[in-house]
């Protein structure tokens, strides 16, 4: 009899222990909408409202900078939901440098966070420039122009203030100093360092060539995240995964399915990759073998929190994928294993 209740307790602390760690996954795989009414806005605070928000980068305190496309604006997003402007505004659409409160941008695509200077750099997309917000010292920030033409599109590497982009969407701060850009209208990786831009990978031609850097081809090279010294860069138009080893060559990821318009790419510390589908809605991960396997989303657009409208961006930060819902006007969260 004994034997029977003992039996029986430990058959029912195995089942507690399961049902715990079922739980555990669960909600580690479970999407939540983080911030965002699902229409679009423009609005501060635990309500907050945001317009196509696109691109994302690690901030302090666990929070996430994006770029608020519609609304001309930088903003970020702490773990409880809550919004907040650090430049721009609908009402501040165009281009001007100075004081946070007085500059504008206008449609910006990319950011990127130092944490070792605090600046925030901007792919300004529609201006055709990379910028920086720079702390002053004391609460406030200070926009200037790092590289490009204001207001001018083209292709030339050399001096920053010289230096030509067309549509630059993705920013990125580089291991060795700088920052690399997607620069979406001339199909290359170029990268901004001690005043002079480069360029890093792509000979301007569409295709999808691998190779030497200087020689390979993209066609829309749209988002890139770091691994390592590499650059992985996706692109939308041949819904491929490069890897960029600087200096040495470009090669295609091997994937054991198709991506449909790829537009976002972050990688976590284990060397698994998530990619931002587009067209099919979902968030995909993809391990080293090139298994692609579905981590949210339901393929069929809606606000609902199990539903993607046009995810645009994936971060890995703070122990969560932070997802910019372009279309549904929110950022989403999935807690990820320890």
């Amino acid at each position: 009899m004994k034997q029977t209740i003992r039996t029986g307790m430990l058959f029912f602390a195995a089942l507690i222990i399961i049902s715990a760690t079922a739980c555990k996954q669960q909600e580690n795989n479970t999407m939540k909408i983080l911030a965002g009414t699902g229409e679009p806005g423009f609005e501060d605070g635990v309500h907050g409202m945001m317009n196509k928000p696109i691109r994302l980068t690690p901030y302090k305190d666990s929070s996430v900078i994006f770029a608020d496309i519609n609304n001309h604006a930088i903003r970020c997003v702490n773990l409880k939901g809550e919004l907040l402007t650090i430049a721009g505004g609908p009402g501040k659409e165009g281009f001007a440098d100075g004081d946070v409160s007085e500059a504008k941008f206008k449609s910006p695509h990319g950011v990127a966070y130092d944490a070792a200077t605090g600046i925030i750099y901007v792919a300004s997309a529609s201006n055709h420039v990379i910028r920086m917000i720079t702390p002053d010292g004391n609460g406030s920030y200070t926009v200037s122009t790092l590289a490009g033409v204001p207001g001018e599109s083209g292709y030339a590497d050399g001096a920053a203030d010289s230096a030509k982009f067309n549509s630059p969407h993705c920013v990125l701060m580089a291991p060795g100093g700088g920052v690399y850009t997607v620069d979406i209208g001339n199909a290359r990786v170029r990268k901004v360092q001690d005043g002079i831009v480069s360029t890093v990978a792509g000979n301007g031609e569409h295709g999808a060539l691998d190779g030497k850097p200087a020689e390979a081809s993209f066609t829309y090279p749209i988002d890139m995240v770091m691994d390592g010294d590499d650059i992985i860069v996706i692109d939308a138009a041949t819904n491929s995964i490069r890897r960029i080893i600087p200096g040495s060559e470009v090669k295609t990821i091997s994937l054991q399915d198709t991506l449909a318009t790829p537009h976002g790419i972050a990688v976590d510390k284990n060397g698994i990759l998530y990619e931002a589908d587009m067209d099919t809605g979902r968030i995909l991960s993809i391990d080293k073998d090139g298994k692609v396997s579905v981590l949210a989303g339901t393929g069929e657009n809606g606000t609902a929190a199990e539903q993607l409208n046009k995810p645009a961006a994936v971060l890995v930060h703070a122990g969560h994928l932070w997802i910019a819902d372009l279309d549904n006007h929110q950022i989403k969260i999935i807690k990820l294993d320890d």
